[in-house]
């Protein structure tokens, strides 16, 4: 019986998938991919490859860039900066909590990063696209 609990109990996470984004490929102000669509139990695992970034959720529009320390909304994030000054291709990875969408952006150089089209979405819907929030980002 206790077996049967725990294979159920593990379920979510034996069939998890890892979605992997770069962040910052050949020194651009980029994630790859730019959006991603995950179930919840899902991970994504960041890895920055240049610079110093971070990967932190803001708001789809109005106040998007720079991201606020902290992340915006429930299960939100926020990375800090990673560096890869040194060659040590740094990773940051989100347990995805919930389907609903979340739209994050580098918040170095007071948002300039941001500013410059340097975003990434989690679940984008049919009303909240990555275009939208990446229109919204470069004009904030």
């Amino acid at each position: 019986m206790f077996s049967k609990v725990l294979f159920f109990a593990l379920i979510p996470t034996i069939f998890a998938a890892n979605h992997a984004v770069t962040v910052g490929a050949n020194n651009a102000l980029s994630f790859t991919p730019t959006s991603v669509v995950a179930a919840v139990g899902d991970t994504i695992t960041f890895t920055v490859v240049s610079r110093n970034h971070s990967i932190t959720t803001t708001n789809f529009s109005g106040a998007v860039c720079p991201p606020p320390k902290g992340g915006v909304g429930p299960n939100g994030w926020d990375s800090g900066f990673l560096s890869d000054l040194d060659g040590s291709m740094p990773k940051f990875v989100y347990t995805v909590k919930d389907t609903t969408p979340h739209f994050a952006a580098c918040m170095q150089a007071a948002g300039a990063h941001c500013r410059a089209g340097m975003t990434f979405a989690l679940n984008p819907s049919a009303t909240q696209t990555y275009a939208q929030f990446n229109r919204n980002a470069m004009a904030s």
